[in-house]
């Protein structure tokens, strides 16, 4: 009878043990599984790992030892970011508007585009091209020094490490109010970019992302084409590249276009305050595509066979108008 009152006691004591065990074993295996780049940016960490690609990762308030961006990933970095070394990949792209601790160190391989936005470039160590567009590191030893101050006011030491000494930093000065020129496409798809000042329809101008230029930077809130403020914006891969490009819609009726315009450009500013400016190409359609058409529509049926003047104005207005 105590032989059986014990064997019983025992048969509890594993039913109570082991849902604690399996929880255990759970608890382990969440712990061991590895955390996303999101979870790892909002718990600050030794090491991050940036491999999303078309969606890029922000870091304005993280300390980290060691970032590596991989192939296709971006990473922009921001005033607050302590980051002691970081690798870009070849196909990577970095944006450095701020952060990183004083003479971090920067591996830059061959096919990456690390782009440093700020004022006062200058090295003493390594090579800033007579453009002060680009700074190389020394072909000999592999390593350069490129000081800039950002528009936050921070000055600080890059230490910049290269297998080759032809792979460039792009530098973009902010200072002076002068403007990041940036590459924009107006009606993508329209090779003449025709606009109909009276249309009640929208205009769609993109702003392409280049191998120095992030489009995703951009901030709507501050951006004008031709007087007028989008209605409407998205990220987008218009050019098919591969990256992500920002598309903005303005109302036609907000252009301060004229008859005469040749030319429509876009301002604004990034989300750390550097100005962008862009222009393309217009051909302003007539005002007769709509106005003379429209008007005289009624008139071209009954007099249709004696070519009157008014049929051939607005016949040849309608061919001006849609074969430009």
């Amino acid at each position: 009878m105590g032989g059986s009152g014990a064997m019983e006691k025992r048969k509890k004591s594993a039913i109570v043990r082991f849902p604690a065990i399996l929880w255990a074993v759970m608890a382990i295996l969440l712990c061991a599984a590895p955390a996303s780049v999101a979870e790892q940016i909002d718990v600050p960490q030794d090491y991050l790992f940036v491999d999303t690609v078309n969606t890029p990762v922000d870091l304005n308030a993280e300390i980290y030892y060691a970032v590596y961006v991989d192939t296709g990933a971006t990473l922009n970095l921001l005033a607050g970011a302590i980051v002691h070394y970081m690798d870009a990949y070849d196909g990577s792209f970095v944006n450095i508007y701020g952060g990183i601790a004083d003479q971090s160190g920067i591996g830059v391989f061959d096919g990456s585009t690390v782009t440093v936005y700020g004022t006062g470039f200058n090295t003493n160590d390594g090579t800033i091209d007579p453009s002060g567009n680009f700074f190389t590191v020394n072909a000999v030893d592999g390593f350069g020094t490129l000081e800039v101050t950002y528009t936050d006011g921070t000055t600080i030491s890059l230490l910049v490490f290269s297998s080759n000494s032809n792979v460039p930093i792009y530098l973009v000065d902010t200072s002076g109010g002068g403007s990041i020129e940036v590459q924009i496409d107006i009606k993508p798809g329209n090779e003449h970019n025709n606009i109909n000042l009276k249309s009640k329809g929208v205009v769609p101008v993109a702003v392409l992302t280049t191998d120095d230029f992030d489009a995703a930077m951009v901030d709507p809130a501050t951006v004008e084409f031709a007087g007028a403020s989008p209605v409407r914006w998205k990220l987008a891969d218009v050019d098919d590249d591969g990256d992500d490009d920002m598309m903005f819609h303005f109302r036609t009726q907000d252009l301060t276009l004229d008859q005469d315009s040749t030319e429509a450009t876009l301002t604004g500013q990034t989300t750390q305050g550097a100005l962008i400016e862009g222009s393309d190409e217009v051909r302003i359609v007539p005002f007769c595509q709509r106005s003379l058409i429209n008007g005289f529509s009624g008139n071209i049926r009954p007099i249709w066979k004696y070519r009157s003047p008014i049929i051939s104005s607005v016949k040849g207005c309608k061919r001006n108008a849609y074969n430009r």
